[in-house]
Formats: C-alpha cells, sequence, structure tokens
C-alpha cells in the first residue's frame, strides 16, 4: 500500500502540536484580568455613545413640565486584525534530530503566539496616556475629556504622580467623583490597582501594612486592603500605574474573531514539513469611565 503524501506532516502535527498546548498552558493568561472578553462573529464591533438625560428640575405650579432628550456623542469601531506565523521542517532535521531542537521549536512557535496577544492587549494601557483613544476623541488617560452636555473631567493624575499613598489617595477621590456625560455623579468605587512588575513590592508595603508606610509616626494605614493589586508582566513603563473599577464599570474589550488555529502540510519536492498558526482579535477600550491613572515618575 503506498505511503500518502501529507503522512509525515501529520506524524509530526500531534507531537509538535502538543507541545505547543503545553508552553501555551504554562503561562497563565494575563489579558483576562483585565479586559472584558467576547467572541465575535461579524467583520468588525462597533460601539455608540449616548449621553442620557440631565437632572431632574425643579416644577413650578400650574406650569409645564421641562423637556430633555438624550445626545448623541460619536462611535468607535473594533478592527479586527489577522495574525499568522510559520515554520518549515526538513525530512533530514527530523531524522536526525538528536538534541530535541524541534521541540524547542515548538516552544518558541507557542511563546510567540503568547507574546503577540498579550502584548497587543497590554498596549491600550501602555498607550493610554497619549495616542489611545477614547471614544469621546481624547486619550484614555486623559485631563480634559468632553462631557455631552458641556464642561470636562479629569481621571489623570493632576501632575505625574509617583505609586505612593498620596497618589493613590488623589486618584481614589478622582475616580469616585466620576460623571456622566451629563454632569451627573456616577458613584463608581475603585477596587483594583494595575501596576508594572516593577511596582509589586511597593504595592506589598502600601497595600498590606497596617501603619502607614515609611514614616515613624505610626499613623494608620487608610490604604491598608483598600485596593487588590494586579500585576501585568506586558505593562512597558515602570512607573505608570491605574485603578479600576469592576469589568462591568469599564469597557476594556477583547474580541476573539478566530482563536489560535494550527495547520500542517507537506513539501511532495522537498519532502519537508510546513506548520502554521492564525488567528484574528482586537483589543480596544470604548470609554474612559471605570479608569484613573498616573503615568507615574
Amino acid at each position: 500500500m503506498p505511503v500518502t503524501r501529507g503522512q509525515f506532516a501529520q506524524l509530526l502535527a500531534a507531537g509538535l502540536f502538543s507541545v505547543i498546548y503545553e508552553d501555551l498552558a504554562m503561562h497563565p493568561e494575563e489579558y483576562p484580568e483585565f479586559f472584558n472578553v467576547f467572541s465575535s462573529t461579524k467583520a468588525y464591533e462597533e460601539d455608540q455613545l449616548v449621553a442620557g438625560l440631565g437632572a431632574v428640575p425643579t416644577k413650578p405650579e400650574g406650569e409645564a413640565l421641562k423637556l430633555d432628550q438624550p445626545i448623541q456623542g460619536g462611535s468607535l469601531r473594533y478592527q479586527h486584525v489577522s495574525y499568522g506565523l510559520g515554520f518549515q521542517v526538513t525530512r533530514e532535521m527530523w531524522d536526525d534530530d538528536q538534541y530535541g531542537i524541534m521541540k524547542k521549536v515548538s516552544q518558541d512557535f507557542g511563546g510567540s503566539i503568547r507574546q503577540t496577544i498579550e502584548s497587543t492587549a497590554a498596549a491600550v494601557l501602555n498607550n493610554s496616556f497619549a495616542s489611545q483613544k477614547s471614544i469621546d476623541g481624547v486619550s484614555l488617560i486623559n485631563t480634559a475629556h468632553p462631557l455631552l452636555g458641556g464642561g470636562t473631567y479629569s481621571n489623570q493624575s493632576a501632575t505625574n504622580v509617583a505609586f505612593s499613598t498620596t497618589g493613590m489617595q488623589e486618584l481614589i477621590i478622582l475616580f469616585e467623583k466620576m460623571v456622566n456625560e451629563r454632569g451627573l455623579l456616577k458613584r463608581m468605587i475603585p477596587e483594583e490597582v494595575w501596576l508594572p512588575v516593577d511596582l509589586q513590592f511597593k504595592a506589598g508595603e502600601i497595600l498590606h501594612s497596617a501603619y502607614k508606610p515609611y514614616t515613624g509616626n505610626n499613623e494608620i494605614n487608610v490604604m491598608q486592603g483598600r485596593l487588590l493589586p494586579r500585576i501585568n508582566h506586558y505593562f512597558s513603563s515602570t512607573v505608570a500605574w491605574w485603578i479600576a473599577g469592576r469589568k462591568s464599570d469599564q469597557t476594556l474589550k477583547y474580541y476573539w474573531r478566530i482563536m489560535p488555529e494550527f495547520d500542517s502540510q507537506d513539501d511532495f519536492f522537498t519532502k519537508g514539513a510546513s506548520y502554521s498558526t492564525y488567528f484574528r482579535f482586537v483589543a480596544g477600550v470604548t470609554y474612559w469611565h471605570g479608569l484613573a491613572g498616573s503615568p507615574g515618575q
């Protein structure tokens, strides 16, 4: 019985792809801890900003009710991006591999996939003080978010304050005084502080000490247990930090259009085999509510 074309690639695929999956599993996903993750069946997803009604005014006796109506703002589109990568194995390489090189290549393949997924998501926050825009047209973290009903609001520290007890107090106050597009109080409560790995030990001192750290006055540490520290290994700045509410209070969104797929194929002429991965997703943010931050110093 003749050997069928493609047998070499298929014989290798099970083992190589198993190593890839094992490598991905060894590195826990971080982006779902920060993003609301959804699946998508469309070419893109789109959000629309609408301001609701304003505060209820007084009604003098005998006079008609004052009328109000929603205000339509801008829109924001989440456009899926395609990603793909492949590698090839010669028949000679496979036949003569006595040092586990092919297993190493498979692990590198898995690491490449994880790096793309995580770094793309983290870039939303890495760029939040500059190029990452909110639906209102300004950066996600900004000192002057324009409100549809008039006026502005800030979700950024007044200065580039470092992660500290004082800095956290400033951002918490900004957070809890957040207003909607009509200037009405949102009553939002922060629950987490998001930090690069460089600040993890400082977070332990500030958030877990019974007394105010870095002082000998034995003052009660009002930050103890106030916020849950969450570390992201893909944040590019060593000093920037953010505070956030519940996932339902913020609009960091990650849409999977196509989860990572793997494929393999033989080359009839070279007798080698090719392997590839392909996936589509988009990571972004719609609105600034539920987030506040500082570039640090």
